[in-house]
């Protein structure tokens, strides 16, 4: 990609001189070439040019991208807001627009949306959140993709944390223990707490449906750490319910559900109506 048109009317935008914007950077000849696309600059040079207008790479290639999202970014938006609202129709488009892709990125994702088709529409039918009723063979597809990779990014940590109700139990073990490393080089990036977080909350989510509460409550720690920051707020309520949960397990009944109580009545009130309704089946299920 040659980035120096779009630099250019950026620049000229916020009424910064060519010196103003590349002095000590890279020289006027290759500045006035670089403008007009027939140069190329390097990743680091590209970084010290947008401090210079003053933006970030994110902002950056959003706008490149004619604030367009990137084809992946695209792809967690969908899914998580026809996810959130049990949008079963356009799940099944996303899934349909995935299915044409032959790619194995393509396939993981097609996989992922439709586990999480078929768990939406049993809980329709049901009322009970069931994830035992998606293939097998998008299990096993999911799982052989995060097991192969050695060093996870925010993608796969991304998917693993999107796909942790779908897989086996006992493999969230060695795949969190491999993507534990890269907790505290993401601790100061936004995205990555923020990927980091929902992950966190849907592995103590299953810690404490398959019984293992001491782990939960250590993920639950992790989870506040990451959550300290007044725009992990959300992140810092659903660990409390989390809290509350624990609290029903270990006997403290009348304490515990007041809590939940009181942090799914939030949640309502919050528009976050499919949260409160997938948070409930914890109380539930230690009602049972």
């Amino acid at each position: 990609m040659n980035f120096g048109p779009k630099i250019r009317e950026i620049r000229i935008k916020k009424g910064l001189s060519q010196k103003e914007t590349y002095s000590g950077i890279i020289s006027k000849s290759y500045a006035i070439e670089f403008e007009k696309g027939k140069h190329s600059i390097s990743a680091n040079f590209l970084i010290h040019v947008l401090e210079r207008l003053n933006m970030d790479m994110d902002e950056f290639l959003f706008i490149y991208m004619d604030y367009r999202l990137s084809p992946y970014s695209s792809y967690i938006y969908r899914l998580s807001s026809y996810s959130n609202t049990h949008n079963v129709d356009s799940l099944h488009q996303l899934y349909r627009e995935l299915s044409e892709k032959n790619t194995e990125i393509y396939r993981v994702r097609a996989a992922e949306t439709r586990c999480r088709i078929r768990v939406i529409e049993q809980f329709k039918m049901t009322g009970i959140w069931d994830t035992t009723c998606i293939l097998k063979e998008d299990q096993a597809f999911i799982q052989e993709y995060l097991v192969r990779i050695e060093t996870w990014t925010l993608q796969e940590i991304q998917l693993f944390g999107n796909t942790i109700e779908f897989l086996d139990f006992h493999a969230h073990f060695p795949l969190f223990k491999n993507l534990s490393k890269s907790l505290s080089l993401y601790m100061n990036y936004d995205r990555g707490r923020e990927i980091f977080c929902v992950m966190l909350i849907n592995l103590i989510s299953q810690a404490i449906k398959h019984q293992f509460l001491d782990y939960a409550e250590v993920l639950i720690q992790q989870l506040k750490l990451l959550s300290s920051d007044y725009k992990e707020f959300f992140h810092a309520a659903i660990a409390r319910y989390f809290d509350s949960i624990l609290l029903i397990k270990r006997g403290d009944h009348e304490q515990g559900y007041a809590e939940a109580e009181k942090l799914l009545l939030f949640f309502r009130e919050l528009n976050q109506q499919s949260l409160a309704d997938e948070l409930a089946v914890h109380i539930k299920k230690v009602s049972l």
